[in-house]
């Protein structure tokens, strides 16, 4: 090291124990200091556009009576950083610089970046500073705390988007609801029908469960399944309607998703005599019902009156039958007398004797 040089490092040392009375800003050697927002409270990186972003803001002072060229450098400790290589500052001047910090990674990691500044010429001073900066490297350092931020990104989807629902088959149908956690934080989630009192209002049951033991989703892609059971009534009509499933986040409450389910109901097939489906009064049934009652009484009437008339003819056709066997059997007895039969008994005995005399 040359021997000049030497002494007036020397002198200038010695000049500075001599007069404790000097401000910083009247140093007579050259220096440089940084202080940054965010050395101890974390700096919150926000997700834009899928990856995390924020702004760090430091200070750098030139406490020296000489203007100054500073170099800055930064260490990210992972996250990509982006300010002012360099800079220059007058005699007891400082300057703000902004400092841009990016994260592909949207994992809730801390990170300490540390932000470096060195004095690298003195403007206005014998060439002897130079190695007397090349000696000393007036320089120093700030740390920054970066995290990126906690937050929630629910994605849901239903399987299927749309289902029937039959009164006639009354068969219970199945709708799965799958939660995929895409934050950065494990979330609980609560899965409802938001609007219930339309299936209550058709008295159709339904229920949730859950395919994993609780309601908590892990960060990062994390998904759980929710199976939605309904149950049909047998007196539902034919139509269409809409239930709302919404999911919500336990970990930021207004954070919630919503998907719909679109529902078909089929209504029990009608026969020909359905008169239920025909919306026919009170009064009408009753007096249908008078009507049939006089046209039974009047059938009834008939069948008496012509089973009287034909039981009185059976009774007339018995009376005419009786009266001709009384006629056949007089006319028997009048024709068929005793005198007659002895008769023809006599005339046998003749001919049984002309057989004796016939000789062969």
């Amino acid at each position: 090291m040359p021997r000049r040089t030497l002494v007036l490092a020397a002198i200038l040392l010695l000049s500075m124990c001599s007069v404790p009375s000097i401000s910083a800003q009247d140093s007579p050697l050259p220096g440089i200091e940084i202080t940054c927002v965010n050395e101890e409270n974390s700096l919150d990186l926000e997700v834009i556009s899928g990856n995390a972003q924020a702004i760090a803001i430091c200070t750098i002072e030139n406490p020296s009576s000489f203007n100054e060229e500073i170099e800055i450098e930064y260490d990210g400790d992972g996250l990509s950083v982006a300010g002012p290589e360099s800079l220059t500052l007058a005699a007891g001047d400082e300057q703000t610089i902004q400092i841009a910090v990016s994260s592909d990674s949207l994992a809730s990691t801390i990170y300490n970046m540390t932000v470096s500044v060195q004095v690298t010429s003195v403007q206005g001073t014998p060439e002897d500073w130079a190695t007397f900066l090349q000696l000393f490297l007036p320089s120093d350092e700030a740390n920054i705390v970066a995290q990126v931020a906690e937050f929630v990104d629910l994605r849901v989807s239903s399987q299927p988007s749309s289902m029937i629902l039959s009164s006639e088959l009354m068969q219970p149908m199945s709708a799965s609801v799958i939660v995929t956690n895409d934050g950065n934080v494990d979330d609980d989630v609560t899965v409802t029908i938001q609007n219930s009192a339309i299936l209550n209002e058709r008295d159709i049951g339904w229920n949730i469960t859950s395919s994993g033991e609780g309601n908590t989703i892990n960060s990062g892609g994390g998904s759980e399944t929710y199976t939605i059971r309904f149950n049909p009534n047998p007196n539902m009509q034919e139509e269409s309607f809409s239930v709302v499933i919404r999911v919500k986040s336990n970990v930021d409450n207004s954070e919630s998703v919503d998907v719909t389910l679109v529902i078909n109901t089929t209504a029990p097939e009608e026969s020909v005599l359905d008169l239920t489906a025909m919306n026919i009064p009170s009064w009408a049934y009753a007096a249908a019902g008078t009507l049939a009652l006089l046209f039974v009484l009047a059938i009834v009437r008939s069948v008496t009156k012509r089973a009287k008339k034909a039981s009185k003819s059976y009774l007339d056709e018995l009376d005419g039958i009786e009266e001709d066997f009384e006629d056949e059997d007089e006319d028997f007895e009048e024709d068929f007398e005793l005198e007659d039969l002895d008769d023809d008994l006599d005339d046998l005995d003749d001919e049984l004797d002309d057989l004796d005399d016939f000789e062969f």
